[in-house]
């Protein structure tokens, strides 16, 4: 009897040493891009893996040949069954936990949206962490792109926005978990930063290098498509939002040549006031600025009220432009929907909502501080303009 109960034991004890059916890491294929499209009634959706050999090279310094890109794509009358297709030919169980690019294809965005979000909200292998964008290219082009130096894709500036932010900030980038939020809420107003190539701009030896750049965003209100507004057409928001570092002003000056002025880190609050016994809305916005270039002396009262004029313009159009397509880049009427309800409701029953006029705009500039101290001439006291 005791060697029975010895042997059951041991048995027993046997089954919980060790791990079984468990996959080294090196034997799974790590998604760390996704994309996906809806294409001649189709979802296409593609995945980008990870090369552990290029990560590898990365941390030891750069790699002296191309990083390599593996992608593999299916198709299917349903999201879930395009993966499904997909994983007949990748060979290797397919891990989700790096990934962090999410790519949606422009027609996608147009019709399927709201059921795609939906779908990726209840696949459980998909991280809501990851950073969503919009495309108009291919989006298997868009996941080819080089990077600078042979660095992997991985290092890409839609894989890490903050860094470039710091030095040429661009529209927001938003995560998956923001987006099926905002989308959910009839007052927020989406901005899905749109991503394009750029094949003029680096080159390697003489030899043109096509890199992915942000180039505007879709606008989406109230779960519908509004329309996509250029970087050019959202510089204003771009250099006054919240979450800009730095950005770059550029106008007339002394002479009638180019002053460049240096934005950073601006802050800017909303108003819903009454004005003439009607709402209105106003924005507050305080920078601090620096002086990166002109050719003569600062006359710094001049130079700050044409950069309040210059900013001033460039914000009244970027809402002019959103407004245009029936989008709201200031988020407005949410701000009355959370903070001035009972405003928002008299306005939702008739219909009309108020509008942002250009003198509402009011502008703070802390003192002006110039690179070449030697020709500034700075006040110490803040105005606004």
């Amino acid at each position: 009897m005791k060697n029975i109960m010895l042997a059951f034991i041991i048995l027993f004890t046997s089954t919980l040493a060790g791990c079984s059916q468990v996959n080294e890491i090196q034997f799974q294929a790590y998604a760390v891009g996704l994309g996906i499209d809806y294409i001649d009634d189709e979802y296409k959706v593609f995945l980008q893996f990870l090369d552990f050999s290029n990560v590898a090279k990365s941390e030891q310094g750069k790699s002296p040949q191309k990083s390599s890109v593996w992608i593999t794509s299916g198709s299917g009358k349903s999201i879930e069954a395009a993966f499904t297709k997909m994983y007949q030919g990748v060979q290797l169980p397919v891990n989700y936990d790096q990934l962090n690019v999410i790519l949606f294809g422009k027609s996608l965005i147009e019709h399927k949206l709201g059921k795609t979000l939906q779908a990726l909200d209840t696949n459980y292998n998909i991280r809501v962490t990851g950073l969503t964008y919009g495309t108009e290219k291919k989006l298997e082009d868009i996941f080819t792109s080089q990077v600078p130096f042979n660095y992997p894709f991985i290092y890409s500036r839609i894989n890490e926005p903050s860094f470039m932010q710091q030095q040429d900030s661009t529209i927001p980038a938003i995560s998956l978990q923001e987006l099926i939020y905002q989308y959910n809420e009839k007052t927020k107003t989406i901005m899905l930063p749109n991503i394009s190539l750029d094949n003029d701009t680096m080159k390697e030896n003489t030899d043109k290098v096509t890199m992915s750049t942000f180039d505007g965003a879709y606008i989406i209100k109230d779960q519908t498509y509004k329309g996509i507004l250029s970087e050019k057409e959202l510089k204003g928001f771009i250099k006054v939002n919240n979450q800009t570092v730095r950005s770059l002003v550029t106008f007339k000056g002394a002479h009638d040549e180019e002053t460049a002025i240096e934005i950073l880190n601006p802050k800017i609050k909303r108003r819903v006031f009454t004005k003439n016994h009607t709402l209105a809305y106003g924005l507050n916005i305080k920078i601090r600025a620096n002086i990166r270039e002109s050719n003569h002396n600062i006359i710094n009262l001049n130079v700050k009220k044409a950069l309040a004029d210059k900013l001033r313009t460039e914000v009244y159009q970027s809402y002019k432009n959103s407004q245009a397509i029936g989008g709201d880049v200031f988020q407005f009427e949410d701000y009355m929907y959370r903070y001035k309800n009972s405003d928002w409701k008299t306005c939702h029953h008739q219909g009309t909502f108020p509008t942002l006029k250009k003198e509402d705009i009011h502008i703070k500039i802390s003192p002006l501080k110039s690179i070449n101290k030697m020709n500034a001439r700075v006040s110490r006291s803040p105005r606004n303009y």
